[in-house]
């Protein structure tokens, strides 16, 4: 997970992930989250701001702490926040908020329950996107490599542990990128596949253009 290094490029290459944001903020709207009292917020990996930038137009007044593994701030310098803390999600106290959110952040994840659970003792509300299984297979196929990805149904059934209330839809998105070496590209800018070195053989002998991307979505409420 060593992608922080091409953050400069990583908004010219986003594209999965600037529409999973998207559509986790159109998901919170149906769901009725911009209709609560929300005072604070605290967004687990805010990493450039894609989906900051999106639903801060929606809590202009809410407190807002934001965390990410690097530092950031350089990135986000834009954004109206109160806090940033960086910080490695799985060994931070998390602060009481009336809203956690998070994007395309989760799949990185090693103890999800532990998280989930750290998450409940501190907020009402969770709103969160994450990559699931069968993602990103065209990488796993042909170069072996792949995280650990759960499925919805093990999600949700982490989730109902400490929510009442667990809404979730998944989707696919496939890119296409042209050529095989514009899709390695946009992984490399990215950094989503878990794996940082691979042979030249490998890389040569790759012919997909088309790239699947597998994500769900979920909103929680205690």
């Amino acid at each position: 997970m060593n992608f922080y290094k091409y953050y400069n490029e990583y908004e010219n290459y986003s594209l999965a992930q600037k529409q999973v944001a998207k559509n986790l903020l159109d998901y919170m709207g149906k769901s009725n989250i911009f209709d609560t009292k929300i005072d604070s917020i605290f967004e687990i990996g805010c990493g450039t701001g894609i989906f900051t930038r999106e639903y801060r137009k929606y809590f202009l007044h809410s407190d807002l702490i934001l965390n990410d593994l690097f530092d950031v701030r350089e990135f986000i310098k834009d954004i109206d926040y109160n806090i940033f803390i960086q910080e490695n999600i799985e060994e931070l106290d998390i602060p009481e908020s009336d809203l956690v959110v998070s994007s395309s952040v989760f799949q990185w994840i090693k103890d999800i329950d532990s998280l989930i659970r750290n998450i409940a003792e501190h907020t009402d509300n969770l709103c969160f996107s994450s990559y699931i299984f069968g993602n990103l297979v065209e990488i796993k196929n042909h170069f072996g490599v792949s995280l650990d990805y759960l499925n919805i149904e093990e999600f949700e059934e982490i989730l109902k542990k400490y929510f009442s209330s667990v809404k979730s839809y998944s989707e696919t998105i496939k890119l296409n990128f042209g050529s095989p070496m514009l899709l390695l590209k946009h992984l490399k800018y990215t950094g989503v596949t878990g794996f940082q070195k691979t042979s030249i053989s490998k890389i040569k002998t790759f012919k997909d253009n088309i790239l699947t991307y597998e994500v769900a979505y979920f909103i929680c409420k205690k």
